[in-house]
């Protein structure tokens, strides 16, 4: 009885009191798609409903369970696909935090929110229904790490993304999955 007690008791401060975790930096360069998008605004060639590439970069500070990370995303021509529309492009910055598997775990799945700014912009032939706007959006998300070697890993996610107030005519959202290689220092 004395046995089991005392490594219970053993197991228990075991986990109360963890090894610290070594902070980890991560940089991963990312392709993504917009997917199934609301523009907010008069959307003249309709594009906003097509897939739509974009190029960005992350960079992330894990410890743990927890890490933050920073990412700018940019896709242009993201309101563009006809013949009304000239010039077209998406900016998005966003801080979010991350809650994270394991470091002992290979596949390192994680959940993340955060808040941001999305600059949008998309200019039609005639100037007519021309828009310039910056708003702040909040976004949610999912993804995972596999490491490949200890130092190079895959990184994919998908984040919903909304501006927290209206374009013109209403939020601008869209799904957002991406991938790239990410290198941890």
């Amino acid at each position: 009885m004395r046995a089991t007690t005392f490594a219970i008791w053993l197991g228990v401060m075991a986990l109360a009191f963890p090894t610290p975790a070594r902070a980890q930096t991560i940089v991963t360069p990312l392709m993504s798609v917009n997917i199934k998008t609301s523009s907010g605004f008069i959307d003249l060639d309709e594009a906003s409903t097509q897939t739509h590439v974009g190029v960005g970069v992350s960079v992330s500070r894990l410890t743990g369970w927890l890490g933050v990370d920073g990412e700018v995303m940019w896709t242009p021509s993201a309101f563009s696909g006809g013949d009304l529309v000239d010039t077209s492009r998406l900016v998005t910055a966003t801080g979010r935090v991350l809650a994270i598997m394991p470091v002992r775990f290979r596949l390192r799945p994680y959940v993340s929110f955060g808040v941001g700014v999305a600059q949008i912009k998309s200019d039609d032939v005639a100037h007519l229904f021309a828009v310039d706007s910056s708003k702040p959006m909040a976004t949610i998300g999912a993804g995972a790490w596999t490491w490949i070697t200890p130092r190079v890993g895959i990184r994919a996610n998908i984040d919903f993304l909304r501006t927290i107030r209206d374009v013109e005519s209403g939020p601008f959202e869209t799904w957002r999955p991406s991938a790239g290689v990410s290198i941890k220092f």
